[in-house]
């Protein structure tokens, strides 16, 4: 059997990762008829098939999925001994990376420039969005890592690491509950009772908690629902209701008076964020990425 070389095997495992030869060849910036012809070679040097073509889509033979499954982790381990060896200034290629609104809205630029400073040959490709919907395409393998509120990622098949919890807590406008100090002039579950109460979406980790309350304190309302973290401050700061919100994201809005804290409001466990990826994945550019998330996240 002729040799086979590292390239075809990252080839095979990216395209077992991504689902296609194009998202591949636009993963390694090359051409899709490069990974076509990188494939070719590989099955010719093998002596079996690592795909069959079924209509458009192209399937890893029973083969081919052993084949990686093998083979990953020794690719992710060799990737770290020469990560570790090679100066963090030469790590390339582009990271796929969702991120929560909050993180957004907070700290994540200044983590893109202090990534850019210790590896400027990186490309960042960015996602914005819900939880559940992130860690499905971490689970799916398309993201590379995730800064999330991910409370159920366990899994022996990802890292996760802390990068840090936030506070929350029930706000309105002063207009629609009054001011009393620097609290609302009605007390929280009068308020709850009386004016329309808003919600992120159900994925998010703020609804369970808001559920909670509404279902502890017998209250028989309906919580609206917000997709977007910021059109939801908005809403709230232009008193359509009250609502649960991150501390981060509403400060400016506190100390301006443009938000009120909710009078009596009870206590909430903080929502911690972390950061996860895969354990296939390179893990020492991926954890120095970690580790400057971690230290320059504002979350306490």
């Amino acid at each position: 059997m002729a040799k086979v070389n590292i390239l075809h095997l990252q080839t095979l495992c990216q395209i077992a990762q991504l689902g296609s030869f194009q998202a591949t060849a636009d993963h390694m910036y090359t051409t899709q008829p490069t990974v076509s012809a990188r494939m070719r070679e590989l099955e010719g040097r093998l002596g079996f098939p690592v795909f069959h073509k079924r209509g458009r889509r192209m399937d890893l033979t029973t083969q081919g999925r052993e084949l990686v499954q093998q083979i990953k982790p020794l690719l992710a381990a060799i990737d770290d001994v020469i990560h570790t060896l090679d100066d963090a200034s030469h790590a390339s290629g582009l990271i796929r990376l969702g991120i929560a609104g909050l993180i957004g809205q907070t700290w994540f630029s200044q983590f893109i420039t202090a990534a850019r400073a210790a590896m400027p040959q990186l490309n960042f490709e960015v996602e914005v969005g819900q939880t559940s919907l992130s860690v499905n395409k971490l689970e799916t393998g398309h993201l590379d890592l995730v800064f999330m509120a991910t409370p159920s990622l366990t899994s022996d098949r990802f890292h996760v690491e802390p990068i840090g919890s936030v506070d929350v807590m029930l706000v309105g406008s002063p207009a629609l509950v009054g001011r009393e100090g620097d609290q609302s002039a009605t007390h929280w579950l009068e308020l709850m009772r009386s004016q329309p109460v808003w919600s992120l979406s159900k994925e998010s980790p703020m609804h369970p908690i808001l559920a909670k309350l509404v279902k502890e304190n017998s209250l028989r309302i309906k919580i609206d629902i917000c997709g977007d973290v910021l059109t939801l401050k908005e809403l709230l700061r232009c008193g359509t209701g009250i609502g649960l919100m991150t501390y981060p994201l509403i400060e400016s809005e506190l100390k301006s008076g443009e938000l009120i804290a909710l009078k009596g409001a009870p206590a909430f466990p903080r929502i911690s964020f972390n950061a996860a990826w895969g354990m296939d994945q390179s893990q020492t550019v991926i954890r120095k990425l970690v580790a400057l998330a971690r230290t320059i996240s504002t979350f306490q």
